[in-house]
C-alpha cells in the first residue's frame, strides 16, 4: 500500500486529493477503505473523505477539511485494503485555521455621525453567533456609538453625533458557543474625526445700546447642528456684556443651551468696558471648532456717537487714475470731532489686508485698490480721538470683482409653503449656468444658479430654507479655482407674525415716537407680475363675469342674510389664497362680511369668484380687499367695494 501525498497542510474548510495504489494484490480486488484517525469515511470534527475515482489498483479520495481545527489539530488520513485489513498506508495532515480571530479593519478613523464596516474573522464553524460592544457597552450607545451586525459576521459601526469623551475607542466582537466551551473575542481601535466647520452670520454688526440683532450659526460636516453662544467668554451673555436671547423674545429669555439655527442678541442698556464685544458659536459636536462675529457699539458711552456717509459704495478700481470717494465723519456729543480712519477687510478672517484694502486719509479720501479683494468687502472706519470705544464703518465693494448690489426679496417671513425666485442684482457675474458661470452662494453652499446677465442672478428658494427664522448670508462666486467671492448680503428671515401692528393717533397726541415696524419684502418680489387686481365685477349665470368699475356697490338685505357673488381678476390670482374686506373706510379687523374663494373659468386669466355673505348687521361703506398668499405675501385693492 502506498500513499500520496503523505503529509500535508490543509486550511479549515479546504480540500485535498489523496491517491492510494495497491500493488501485489495478486488479482484480489485493490479496493480500499478511507478512514481519519480511525473513524471511516471521518467525521465534520476530523473532516471527510470520499473516493472520487478507482481505477485498477489506483483509488483517489478528496479530504475536505473540517470548519474549526480539531483538538489537537493533526489528523491520520489512512487507506485500508478492503482485501486485506493488515494492510494500509497513511499520510499525516496538519490542519491549519485560514481566518486569524480578529477584526478587520483593527484600527481606522471614522468621522461623527458616519459609518464603517467590521468583518470579524474567527476561526469558528459557519453560523457562529457573534455578539458585538462598544468600549464594554453591549451593541454601544448613542454617546459612543453604536454597532448593529448585518450578516453573520459583519457589523455596521455608526460613529456618535458628538466627540465622545473616550477617543479612540475600542469595538470587540466575540464568538459564542464554540465546541471547547470558551469563547473567542477581538477588538478594533477606532478614533472619532471631526471634519465640523461653524460660520456665523453676520461676522460683524453695529448696533445702539438696547438694540437687538439676529446672529446664525451654520455648522457643518455634522449631524448635531447646535451650538453653544458665548459674549466675551460668558455663557449666553449677561446684562454687561449684552445677552443671548431666544428669537423674538421679549423680555429676552436665554436659549436653552446647545441650540441650533438663530439667535437675538441684545445690547446692553449701557456701554460695555470692552467695545467691540466678541460673539462664539462653539460647536457641540467638536467644541474644538467655534466661529466669532464682532459687536461694534454705536453711541455707547455718554452722548459720543460717530455717523460715517455714506454708508455703502460701488467702485472702479484703481488704475492710472485713483478711485477716491470721499468719506465724511460726524461726531456729536464731544468737543474734539476728529476721527481717525482706517481701512481693513468687512470680512472677518477673510479678504483684503493692508494696500489690498485701499488707503484712506486723514481727512476721510479713500483710494481704491487695483485689484478686487475676494471676499469682495472692504471696511472703512472712522473711529472718534474723544471715545475711541466709538466707532462706525461704511462698506465697499469694487466693480471689477463680483458685487452685489440689491437682492430680491432682501427679507421675507418664515413659514413660506411654496418655493420661489430669488434675484440678486449687481456686476462682475460671470453669465451664463454650471461649472462656467457665477453660482449663488448661502452661507457658503453653492446652489443651483442662472445668470441671464453679468449683472443678474437668479436661484430658487425652497420651503424648507425660510422654515425658521434667522438670516442668510448671500454671496456671489465667479468661476475659477479659487473663484472670487462678491461682498456678503445678509438675507433676512423674520418671524411669522399673523397680528396686524396698530398705531393710534390723536389730536391730543399725534405722534407715536419709537414705534418699529418690521416690514418684509413679498416672496414675489423677483416674479415679474407682483400680485395685483385688474377688474372687478358681479357674477350671473355661474361664469358671466360683469366688469363694473370699483367701487362695486351690494346692497344689504333688510333681514337675515344673502350671498352676493363677484368676480376678480388680477395677476397671480389663486382660490388658495386668503381673500378679507375691510371694515368700512378701510377700519382693520372688522369681519363682518364672510368670503368664500373658488375657480372660475372666463375670457381671462387668473380670475376667481367670490361669494360674499353679507347680512342686514354688516357695516355700510367702503371696503379695500386684502390678499394673502399661501407664503404670507399680501396685497391690497382699495375701494373695491361698496356696501349699501
Amino acid at each position: 500500500m502506498n500513499i500520496s501525498p503523505s503529509t500535508a497542510n490543509i486550511s479549515t474548510g479546504a480540500a485535498q486529493v489523496f491517491t492510494a495504489v495497491v500493488s501485489g494484490s495478486n488479482g484480489q480486488s485493490a479496493a480500499i477503505v478511507w478512514s481519519v484517525n480511525g473513524v471511516v469515511g471521518g467525521n465534520a470534527t476530523l473532516g471527510t473523505i470520499t473516493t472520487t475515482n478507482f481505477t485498477g489498483s489506483t483509488t483517489v479520495g478528496l479530504y475536505s477539511a473540517p470548519a474549526i481545527p480539531p483538538v489537537p489539530a493533526n489528523v491520520a488520513l489512512t487507506a485500508t485494503s478492503a482485501t486485506d485489513s493488515s494492510q494500509t498506508a497513511t499520510a499525516a495532515i496538519a490542519i491549519t485555521c485560514a481566518a486569524s480571530n480578529a477584526i478587520v479593519p483593527s484600527s481606522i478613523s471614522v468621522a461623527i455621525g458616519q459609518t464603517q464596516t467590521f468583518t470579524a474573522n474567527f476561526c469558528v464553524p459557519n453560523g457562529t453567533a457573534f455578539a458585538w460592544d462598544v468600549a464594554g457597552v453591549p451593541n454601544g450607545n448613542s454617546a459612543l456609538g453604536t454597532i448593529a451586525p448585518t450578516s453573520g459576521n459583519i457589523a455596521l459601526y455608526t460613529a456618535p453625533a458628538d466627540l465622545p469623551l473616550e477617543n479612540p475607542i475600542t469595538i470587540h466582537a466575540t464568538a459564542i458557543a464554540q465546541p471547547d466551551g470558551n469563547a473567542i473575542s477581538a477588538s478594533a481601535a477606532i478614533t472619532i474625526s471631526s471634519g465640523v466647520s461653524v460660520a456665523i452670520s453676520p461676522p460683524s454688526v453695529a448696533l445702539m445700546l438696547g438694540q437687538r440683532a439676529s446672529f446664525q450659526a451654520t455648522v457643518t460636516n455634522s449631524p448635531d447642528t447646535t451650538v453653544t453662544w458665548f459674549v466675551n467668554g460668558v455663557l449666553n451673555g449677561n446684562s454687561s456684556l449684552g445677552q443671548i436671547c431666544q428669537t423674538g423674545t421679549a423680555p429676552c429669555s436665554a436659549p436653552t443651551l446647545p441650540v441650533s439655527g438663530s439667535v437675538d442678541y441684545l445690547a446692553p442698556a449701557s456701554a460695555p468696558v470692552s467695545n467691540p464685544v466678541i460673539l462664539t458659536a462653539t460647536s457641540h459636536a467638536d467644541p474644538s471648532r467655534s466661529a466669532a462675529a464682532e459687536i461694534f457699539f454705536q453711541g455707547a458711552g455718554g452722548s459720543v456717537a460717530v455717523a460715517l456717509s455714506p454708508q455703502f459704495s460701488f467702485l472702479a478700481p484703481s488704475t492710472s487714475t485713483l478711485s477716491s470717494p470721499q468719506f465724511s465723519a460726524t461726531v456729536t456729543g464731544a468737543a474734539n470731532t476728529a476721527v481717525v480712519w482706517t481701512v481693513g477687510s468687512a470680512t472677518r478672517g477673510a479678504g483684503c489686508a493692508g494696500s489690498a484694502c485701499g488707503s484712506i486719509s486723514a481727512s476721510g479720501l479713500y483710494s481704491a485698490p487695483t485689484i478686487a479683494p475676494s471676499p469682495n468687502a472692504i471696511s472703512v472706519t472712522a473711529t472718534s480721538e474723544a471715545d475711541p470705544t466709538k466707532s462706525a464703518f461704511a462698506t465697499i465693494a469694487l466693480t471689477s470683482g463680483p458685487t452685489i448690489e440689491q437682492i430680491l426679496p432682501s427679507s421675507v417671513l418664515a413659514g413660506a409653503v411654496s418655493g420661489f425666485p430669488f434675484e440678486i442684482e449687481g456686476t462682475g457675474f460671470a453669465a451664463g449656468s454650471g461649472s462656467s458661470s457665477s453660482t449663488i452662494l448661502f452661507n457658503g453652499v453653492a446652489r443651483s444658479t442662472t445668470c441671464a446677465t453679468a449683472t443678474m442672478c437668479v436661484t430658487a428658494i425652497t420651503s424648507t430654507d425660510v422654515q425658521s427664522p434667522g438670516t442668510i448670508t448671500v454671496q456671489v462666486s465667479n468661476p475659477g479655482s479659487p473663484g472670487a467671492l462678491s461682498n456678503p448680503v445678509s438675507f433676512v428671515i423674520e418671524p411669522f407674525d399673523p397680528s396686524p401692528d396698530s398705531i393710534s393717533l390723536t389730536a391730543s397726541q399725534p405722534v407715536a415716537p419709537q414705534s418699529d415696524i418690521v416690514v418684509v419684502e413679498p416672496t414675489a418680489a423677483a416674479s415679474s407680475s407682483p400680485l395685483d387686481v385688474n377688474f372687478v365685477g358681479l357674477l350671473t349665470g355661474g361664469n358671466t363675469c360683469g366688469a363694473q368699475g370699483s367701487p362695486l356697490t351690494v346692497t344689504r338685505p333688510s333681514s337675515g342674510s344673502a350671498t352676493v357673488s363677484i368676480c376678480v381678476q388680477g395677476d397671480d390670482l389663486d382660490p388658495t389664497f386668503t381673500y378679507a374686506f375691510t371694515g368700512p373706510g378701510g377700519l382693520p379687523a372688522i369681519n363682518d362680511i364672510g368670503v368664500t374663494a373658488s375657480a372660475i373659468a372666463g375670457l381671462f386669466p387668473n380670475m376667481i369668484e367670490l361669494d360674499l355673505q353679507i347680512s342686514s348687521a354688516t357695516l355700510p361703506g367702503v371696503r379695500s380687499l386684502f390678499i394673502t398668499t399661501l407664503n404670507n405675501d399680501r396685497g391690497v385693492a382699495t375701494g373695491m367695494l361698496e356696501v349699501q
